[in-house]
């Protein structure tokens, strides 16, 4: 599948059938708390076609996916600071214009184009065949009804129709115009100054009035008291039976890196650990609902503060939103599973000035200092005499004295997108003065075929996006959350 995305890079066309699959391998993680202003299960209109909340859900739970995936931890309040519900909605609705193009256009879709891509598709196949019950379960283990599978192919088979009309190559002229931009090379001098020589003047009155701008930054953490037990996912106790029932119930989880499906030996050491954690899991909740009553005995009391590295971020957040004498449900922790009652919680205290104090000069110190590297920077940068690092390029990943390959990347980034001959880059405590000596576009692009490929997405991106941005203005979109 992945290897198909990178081929065509058809994001529009993909999306559904993608949303389809991804959401079924990941299982149901428990939406619906949108509230829509309208009566009956429609979020939008655009043309003639109705979007549905289902649709919607679909679809968010595909990108909230993709996030979870990408980065550890990820929760429900990153998810909507990254706004990711007006994300699925505008795909679902660009979808849906290319969906009410296809049909003026005249394109359908034939009940057989929907059944070969579900009798070829490896998550409902056992032993390299269609299993029909196997088909019919795993749809409904994700309280996914067969009709509604079925539309969202039928409407992702109808999108890749429209889209697979788009121009799929490239002229030399495109490719020629992408390279340069990777050929160009500027010959830089540079010279690298730092904070460590720099002694700021601070007076008291300067502290107290940075202490007073910010005395919201300086508080002792908030503290939680709590009871915790753990149940590890070591129970050996379970049947070759249950193995194969999980295995077969769940085949969807077992992938192999290219997407296929394991074998049951190949998958056999992943499906004990999946019961093990079933009955840890199991066991947990036995022992939340005894710790809720306060009738276990055995358990361990805590105090840590809201900085603490005690737990992972998901485990402090739960603690940090619970009220005292609340009870978390069991979480997946380490090899198993951990059930927490917060006892008590003491709020943020604000520090006095003298209390901050030390932290506060730090930081005042630090910024004063930047403040004047920043000024020096600025003085030095008419006329100052670098060395010659000889050419950089926006992808060099080569050397350079007095900087760390995070810095060095920072550097090459700030040359490349600035319209300056001259300039300085802050980059942590150092200011790096830079001057380009030369230009020419005789780096040499090494792979060309992945050119080529970038090439090809970047137009066919283009297209896509000028198709979208001519269908809204031809289609009549109504927005209904």
């Amino acid at each position: 599948m992945i290897e198909w995305m990178q081929k065509h890079k058809k994001y529009l066309v993909v999306t559904i059938w993608i949303s389809t699959i991804a959401f079924i391998a990941a299982g149901m993680i428990g939406w619906g708390q949108y509230n829509f202003s309208i009566t009956g299960d429609t979020v939008a209109k655009v043309g003639k076609i109705k979007i549905t909340k289902d649709e919607f859900d679909q679809e968010y739970r595909r990108i909230y996916e993709a996030y979870a995936q990408a980065f550890n931890d990820f929760t429900q309040e990153q998810a909507n600071a990254l706004k990711l519900q007006d994300i699925a909605m505008n795909m679902v609705i660009n979808q849906a214009l290319l969906r009410n193009f296809a049909l003026d256009l005249g394109l359908r879709v034939e009940d057989s184009e929907i059944i070969n891509e579900i009798i070829h598709n490896d998550a409902f196949q056992n032993n390299g065949h269609f299993d029909e019950n196997q088909y019919k379960t795993t749809l409904k283990e994700n309280n996914y009804r067969p009709e509604d599978f079925e539309n969202s192919l039928r409407n992702a088979i109808l999108i890749q129709k429209i889209t697979a009309l788009l121009p799929d190559t490239i002229t030399p002229l495109e490719l020629s115009a992408v390279s340069s931009a990777t050929a160009l090379q500027d010959k830089i001098e540079i010279l690298i100054l730092d904070t460590k020589n720099i002694q700021p003047k601070m007076t008291e009155s300067e502290i107290k009035s940075f202490w007073e701008k910010n005395k919201t930054s300086y508080q002792y953490p908030a503290q939680y008291k709590i009871k915790t037990i753990f149940v590890k996912s070591d129970v050996k106790s379970f049947t070759s039976k249950e193995l194969q029932e999980q295995y077969n119930q769940n085949k969807s989880l077992y992938l192999n890196e290219e997407g296929g499906l394991k074998t049951f030996q190949e998958a056999k050491e992943q499906v004990k650990k999946d019961i093990q954690m079933q009955k840890a899991q199991s066991l947990a909740l036995k022992e939340y609902i005894e710790l809720k009553k306060n009738n276990v005995k055995d358990f361990k009391v805590q105090t840590l503060n809201e900085n603490s590295n005690e737990y992972p971020k998901n485990i402090m957040e739960a603690i940090e939103n619970i009220k005292e004498n609340d009870t978390i449900k069991p979480i997946a922790y380490k090899d198993g599973y951990i059930v927490i009652k917060l006892l008590s919680k003491k709020p943020p205290q604000p520090k006095s000035f003298q209390e901050a104090k030390p932290e506060v000069l730090n930081e005042f110190k630090n910024q004063k200092k930047i403040q004047l590297l920043k000024i020096e920077a600025a003085n030095k940068l008419l006329d100052f005499k670098g060395k010659n690092i000889g050419f950089v390029y926006p992808t060099f990943d080569g050397k350079i004295e007095g900087l760390n390959k995070k810095e060095i990347s920072q550097l090459i980034a700030h040359i490349f997108t600035s319209n300056k001959k001259s300039d300085f880059a802050l980059i942590g405590e150092k200011a790096i003065l830079y001057k380009i000596i030369d230009q020419n576009f005789e780096h040499k692009v090494e792979n060309q075929d992945k050119m080529a490929m970038i090439t090809k997405n970047l137009k066919t991106n283009f297209l896509d996006q000028m198709l979208i941005d001519y269908l809204k203005k031809k289609y009549n979109i109504k927005r209904y959350y």
